[in-house]
């Protein structure tokens, strides 16, 4: 497979602004997120499979397998969809962290789908392609269109709109995987209603953007995991900025417009609070995948 087949690479996301609207009927809650996709990306390799077998190795034990794994559902799902028998087999190379709130799973089964529909020569559209993923999950739809994104309803509502800010992000990983579910069960409705936009006005300044990012998922998070609220506070005081959770967590993050200052936060913020980071770039391109020899 390092020779032959086709490679596509799985971007991670963070979301700058995130509002819970309300809980749904459908047990799913309403949302509204400005979301930015990062050059941190999971590899994905595929190879055609005549037999109809759908087979997926993963370097990262702690992945659920079989029926769990969204990759493997998004090529049944594809496979429901079109009527093909096709198979294929991926070979997963994890790269974002699992349960951070960084969109790993979502983006891998994205990336399943525009794979397999070149693969297998289906022809959908990416619109298509987004209301297959919508079945997978709610954040796989995000992942279809290039840049950055509005996302709405429980998530497959997805609009692309220009870059709001671009640049350096410092992505702190304090290890904990969190639970999605567990979080918005936490959620309740402000008493007072968020002020600042979803959709912020475009920004040239990290620290001014900072300022104008919200999440609503904060608060259940640290009411759940008390010690990502001591971590939030003591990375905003290294960072002399608003520091935010990406999603549900447990990932923090925080922009910079000189990237030597995001290196040297970045230090700073793995000895001050013993957790991993990584520097990374906002990105505006979208899932392409390769033909290998």
């Amino acid at each position: 497979m390092d020779q032959t087949g086709w490679v596509i690479a799985a971007p991670a996301k963070v979301n700058w602004t995130l509002r819970v609207v309300g809980r749904r009927s459908d047990g799913y809650h309403d949302i509204e997120s400005l979301v930015s996709k990062l050059d941190l990306a999971d590899a994905l390799w595929f190879e055609d499979r005549g037999s109809g077998q759908l087979e997926l190795h993963c370097d990262n034990d702690g992945l659920p397998g079989g029926q769990d794994n969204l990759v493997l559902r998004a090529a049944q799902a594809l496979r429901r969809t079109t009527g093909v028998g096709r198979g294929m087999s991926c070979r997963l190379c994890k790269r974002i962290p699992v349960g951070g709130g960084l969109g790993g799973g979502s983006a891998d089964a994205a990336a399943t789908l525009v794979a397999l529909n070149a693969i297998w020569s289906l022809g959908l559209t990416q619109e298509r392609l987004a209301a297959v993923g919508a079945e997978v999950g709610s954040d796989v739809p995000l992942f279809m269109a290039p840049g950055s994104v509005v996302m709405r309803g429980r998530g497959e509502i997805v609009a692309p709109v220009p870059a709001r800010w671009s640049g350096t992000v410092v992505l702190l990983l304090p290890g904990i995987e969190v639970s999605t579910a567990r979080v918005y069960a936490a959620w309740r409705p402000p008493s007072e209603k968020q002020a600042n936009p979803v959709l912020p006005e475009p920004c040239p300044d990290a620290r001014e953007w900072m300022s104008r990012t919200f999440n609503m998922l904060e608060e259940p998070a640290f009411r759940i995991w008390p010690v990502l609220g001591e971590i939030q506070r003591a990375a905003g005081s290294l960072a002399g900025r608003e520091v935010r959770m990406s999603g549900s967590g447990s990932t923090f993050m925080t922009a910079f417009d000189d990237p030597e200052e995001a290196d040297r936060f970045a230090a700073a913020a793995r000895a001050a609070l013993n957790l991993r980071t990584q520097v990374v770039r906002t990105i505006e391109q979208g899932l392409t995948i390769r033909r290998l020899l």
